[in-house]
């Protein structure tokens, strides 16, 4: 068991609705189209008990108190199952309600599954991909039955989730979504299954390029529902709300990469608010109350 994972930020919805994302470094898929920081095994490293002391700082800066809305995302939080079982239990036990998890789904296994539900999960973000193995090795590097896998283990034990899936034109396109919803309708139609708009702005690797139109995420969704009760098209204007506004808590080693990061979302993203502190600010500071926050905040 490793008993620290690094941790490059964590993000705090400060509105339009209050939730804390946890971005745990290090993933087991190499996909092509990642832009996330937390793909590399980068940023400081927390014990659980370090980093829930973290959030906790954290929260009382932003908001005045623990909120009860936390998501584990990365990078992936699965690749340390022991790890992520703890963070969830001390989280708990610090009265968080109403915890989340963004996964990519292979490592998703009967016995995890089973914990999840054990630990009462409120929900679990699933991506899938890709349908067609080739596409999916190609994309990131593994299989995908794994993943398929996990679509059946989590509604086979009535776990609360849906699955997304990035639409990359020529790569995951209608025809991709097609054979998904098929294919989640063969496990439950009532599975909700959203479809986001590819943003090739921030990737690097030359064969992707183009974003889908707003036409073709309209008729991916469309497609998608005739297999599924659920399905809908996210743009990437729709995906953030015009007044939600975001602050961040950054590794301070990691800044130069964060201006790069915030100079292409800015201009991705005309409304895009987004605010941070240094964890060495926030663990370093004599105070834990919201006027002490406003004072260093970037």
């Amino acid at each position: 068991m490793t008993r620290c994972r690094r941790v490059p930020f964590l993000t705090f919805v400060a509105s339009p609705y209050q939730k804390v994302k946890i971005n745990l470094a290090g993933c087991n898929f190499n996909c092509k189209g990642c832009f996330a920081l937390a793909k590399r095994d980068v940023g400081r490293p927390f014990s659980v008990d370090g980093l829930v002391k973290l959030i906790v700082r954290s929260c009382h800066l932003i908001y005045g108190r623990l909120i009860d809305d936390v998501q584990m995302t990365g990078g992936e939080p699965t690749v340390n199952v022991d790890y992520l079982i703890s963070l969830i239990q001390k989280l708990r036990e610090r009265h968080v309600s109403r915890i989340g998890i963004s996964t990519n789904g292979y490592l998703l296994d009967k016995n995890l599954v089973e914990q999840l539900g054990l630990l009462h999960v409120d929900y679990i973000k699933l991506d899938l991909k890709a349908y067609s193995d080739e596409v999916h090795r190609w994309y990131t590097g593994k299989s995908n039955t794994n993943v398929l896998r996990a679509v059946e283990l989590l509604s086979k034990y009535g776990l609360n989730f849906y699955v997304r899936t990035i639409f990359i034109p020529g790569i995951v396109d209608i025809d991709e979504v097609q054979k998904i919803a098929r294919f989640l309708s063969q496990v439950n139609r009532r599975i909700s299954y959203k479809i986001y708009q590819f943003a090739p702005e921030h990737t690097r690797h030359k064969s992707l390029r183009e974003s889908p139109t707003k036409e073709q995420m309209l008729r991916a969704s469309a497609t998608a529902r005739n297999y599924l009760d659920n399905a809908e098209s996210y743009t990437t204007e729709t995906v953030y709300e015009p007044d939600a506004s975001y602050i961040e808590v950054r590794e301070d080693e990691l800044l130069d990469e964060f201006k790069r990061i915030d100079k292409i979302s800015k201009s991705i993203i005309k409304t895009w608010n987004m605010r941070y502190l240094t964890m060495n600010q926030v663990l370093t500071s004599r105070s834990a109350q919201p006027s002490r926050f406003k004072e260093v905040l970037h």
